[in-house]
């Protein structure tokens, strides 16, 4: 074997010096120059172990065995090698680099048989390890060139395989047959040379003592390390985990720092995963993100790129400017948004994309996180089709943000949070009917619209001690109106409280505490919440119904459902959206009419909101609708004011009816 590898030795060398320098192209020319590199320093070892017997040990009487192990390892190392460059730069190949790949394994693999003729194991093992791997990649491939290269490829491998292990059978017949003989006088000898064979073994054994000792050293070694990069790996994608990438991103950040670089950091968030999630599962699911990752990873050097948690990812990209940054990201969401074929299911996501950038934004790793984060949710919240940079105006936001949710925190105990009213009146007598109770934030003496902090609640979990309080609070008014025993009050309650497993025991306290007959109150929810959880929602409006409490759909016929699931929403009141009203002129009055027709038909309620004019008054008015609301007949007011408010009509709704 040791005669025969130094001409395969350097056929590899001359093969491998070929597809890095000769035809590589400038995309993947540095990886291969490492592969390259790698593959040299095997070769030279390999020589070097060959030198060592053609000059030190050849004509003695040496370990036969240290040697084969030596001579076969070096050939599986280069073998794999080969088929490491195989797979890893397949998808990079045009025709002629592949066509030139396969022809220079095929040669190196026929030659095997030749060079490693002296042990059949490996001569069979080189010729698979060489041409299976690509083989099987392109006959799976769509380009039919490819398939057919690689069809070839495994019948080539199958049949170099067995006529090298046939060829190395029939060799070691004929070294059996040359050194019977050998053998013959060798154990003749072995009786003279007793002392001397009992000294050498015990030699032997003293230095297997030694290169033991120093084997389970350096596998010690080996493990340590092998279980460190583990540590540093999320175990499903392969990419550095959290821990792993900050401290990834500290170390590449002194570097910058200290040259005067840059380094842009860019926050993924895949859209749509959640859903293919839990409509699909999670083995799906899964599948899924080791896609994504592996769609990554293509555009990340080493481990530049990590898991931060379920489907979000960071990429890093050293010594890169703000074009740059964008230029990748923007390829990277046209990357992600390609269809997947995962387990026979064709699905399709999209990437919202934040960037910052170090130091130009700033100089601290975790806040650099921090704003691509923010520049990534700015990004998704707009549905914008292009990844956000970060900016100061971006930063600014983010305090304002900051501070009105730290000022949300305290807001009850502050009592900054209030409840105003707003009547909701009989359409033929004009009577208050039900008043709405509509929540304020006076936040250092001004108004925060509801707009903004109520999605500020629910993103950071206060929904829940505000939505009990509302609750309470308007229970305590409407038990305490003297000038409207009657009336009802409507209390919005949001997908978030009424999915929460504790909202019929919070809406359970407040009617005990306040004493508020059930049938006074109206639980209010907008149509979009049956989206989310249709079955869930359903039970728990039972729960309210059966409790004689009254459910109210606002924003009806603007969202998720039509007007013929009025029949599986079984709601007591439905609330007409004002964008009808405002376009009764034109095709409004059409939903209208039909909101109510199909409203009356299963025993609802119907609200028209909005109400401005006397005309579109009237006009709701004959249509049939029961209740109105607007500023027609006032805006919202606080419990004071609407006590006044109603010794200031009550003359004329007497008169009226």
């Amino acid at each position: 074997m040791y005669q025969n590898i130094i001409i395969g030795m350097f056929g590899s060398l001359i093969a491998a010096a070929f597809l890095v320098f000769g035809i590589s192209d400038s995309n993947t020319y540095s990886q291969k120059f490492d592969w390259f590199v790698v593959m040299s320093l095997i070769i030279f070892m390999r020589f070097i172990d060959a030198m060592y017997w053609y000059f030190k040990l050849s004509g003695t009487d040496y370990d036969g065995n240290a040697a084969i192990s030596r001579c076969i390892t070096g050939a599986i190392a280069t073998a794999l090698l080969w088929s490491a460059f195989s797979v890893i730069f397949y998808e990079g190949m045009n025709e002629f680099e592949f066509a030139a790949t396969m022809a220079i394994l095929c040669s190196l693999a026929g030659g095997s048989n030749s060079t490693l003729v002296g042990h059949k194991l490996t001569a069979s093992a080189f010729v698979l390890l060489m041409l299976v791997p690509i083989s099987t990649r392109a006959a799976l491939s769509d380009n039919i060139f490819h398939m057919y290269l690689g069809i070839l490829g495994l019948m080539f491998s199958v049949a170099m395989s067995f006529s090298g292990f046939r060829a190395a059978r029939l060799t070691l017949d004929t070294i059996k047959l040359r050194n019977q003989n050998t053998h013959l006088v060798a154990k003749m000898h072995q009786e003279i040379q007793q002392v001397d064979d009992v000294h050498k073994k015990l030699s032997e054994a003293y230095q297997n003592l030694n290169d033991t000792n120093l084997s389970l050293e350096q596998e010690v070694e080996r493990r340590t390390l092998e279980i460190r990069e583990l540590s540093d790996l999320d175990p499903l994608t392969q990419l550095y985990n959290r821990s792993a990438f900050i401290r990834q991103l500290n170390e590449m950040a002194q570097k910058c720092l200290a040259r005067n670089n840059s380094i842009a950091l860019l926050f993924i968030d895949l859209n749509g995963f959640k859903k293919i999630n839990d409509t699909l599962g999670h083995k799906i699911g899964d599948a899924v993100l080791v896609e994504i990752s592996s769609r990554l990873s293509a555009f990340a050097n080493d481990y530049h790129a990590g898991r931060w948690g379920g489907d979000e990812f960071l990429m890093l990209l050293p010594y890169s400017d703000q074009p740059t940054a964008i230029s990748v990201a923007q390829a990277l969401m046209t990357r992600i948004a390609q269809p997947l074929d995962v387990m026979s299911n064709q699905l399709h996501l999209t990437a919202s994309i934040g960037i910052a950038m170090l130091p130009e934004h700033t100089n601290n790793s975790l806040e650099l996180i921090q704003l691509a984060d923010f520049a990534m949710f700015e990004q998704k919240k707009n549905h914008a089709a292009e990844p956000r940079m970060f900016t100061p105006d971006l930063f600014k936001n983010l305090k304002e943000v900051e501070k009105l949710r730290d000022g949300l925190q305290r807001a009850i105990d502050k009592r900054e949070l209030f409840l105003c009213y707003q009547p909701i009146v009989d359409c033929e007598s004009k009577h208050p009917w039900s008043y709405e109770a509509l929540l304020r934030w006076d936040f250092e003496g001004s108004l925060v619209s509801p707009d903004i902090f109520i999605p500020l609640a629910e993103q950071s979990g206060l929904i829940h001690d505000i939505g009990a309080w509302v609750l309470n609070r308007a229970c305590i008014d409407a038990s305490q109106w003297q000038h409207s025993l009657d009336a009802s009050v409507s209390v919005n309650v949001s997908i978030i409280q009424l999915l929460d497993d504790g909202f019929i025991d919070i809406l359970d306290r407040a009617l005990a505490t306040s004493k508020l007959a059930a049938e006074r109150l109206h639980i209010e929810i907008t149509e979009s919440i049956f989206a989310d959880n249709k079955k869930r929602v359903l039970a728990q409006l039972d729960a309210i119904q059966a409790r004689n409490v009254q459910v109210s759909i606002d924003d009806f016929g603007t969202g998720y459902s039509s007007l013929s699931q009025l029949q599986t929403l079984n709601v007591d009141i439905v609330k007409i959206d004002r964008s009808f009203v405002q376009n009764i002129h034109h095709g409004g009055e059409a939903i209208i009419r039909a909101t109510i027709f199909i409203a009356n038909e299963f025993g609802s309620k119907t609200v028209a909101e909005g109400i401005e004019t006397q005309h579109e008054a009237d006009r709701l008015a004959e249509l049939g609708v029961d209740f109105l609301q607007g500023f027609l007949f006032a805006e919202p007011m606080k419990n004071d004011d609407l006590r006044v408010w109603v010794q200031q009509h009550a003359n004329s709704w007497q008169v009226t009816s």
